[in-house]
């Protein structure tokens, strides 16, 4: 089983920061994260990841869940602390082309209902967001 962390950015004017992701025939928005390394907890892997897909240095906030779904193990993470600027990097901008487009993008969160935000991550965030 893989399992893979991320982490819901969040800013002072109520954005989460997603990819907003393009492919033939696809398009939908996904948490900025990825896989848990041998030795490394989720939470450094979450920072981690963040770091090199998004150049963000971050201070981890709550865990907010934890999913099951397709042979992974997911984690998510919150974040109201972070600095840098967003800007694409990793594997994301190796993998970046005409035919499949990462954007770092800031998605207001009263707009999340009009997204296609895969898997249980929109009703997580906002379930976090009303307490």
């Amino acid at each position: 089983m893989r399992h893979r962390a991320a982490i819901f950015v969040l800013d002072d004017n109520d954005n989460v920061l997603l990819f907003h992701r393009r492919k033939p025939g696809e398009e939908y928005y996904s948490v900025p994260g990825g896989g848990v390394e041998p030795g490394e907890t989720p939470e450094q892997a979450a920072v981690r990841e963040l770091k090199e897909e998004t150049g963000l240095d971050v201070t981890l906030g709550d865990k907010i869940g934890e999913v099951e779904a397709d042979a992974n193990y997911q984690y998510f993470y919150v974040s109201r602390t972070w600095s840098g600027t967003p800007a694409l990097g990793g594997e994301e901008l190796e993998k970046q082309s005409p035919t499949n487009v990462y954007d770092l993008v800031w998605i207001p969160i009263k707009k999340l209902s009009e997204i296609d935000l895969r898997g249980k991550q929109k009703e997580m965030l906002l379930d976090y967001l009303k307490k």
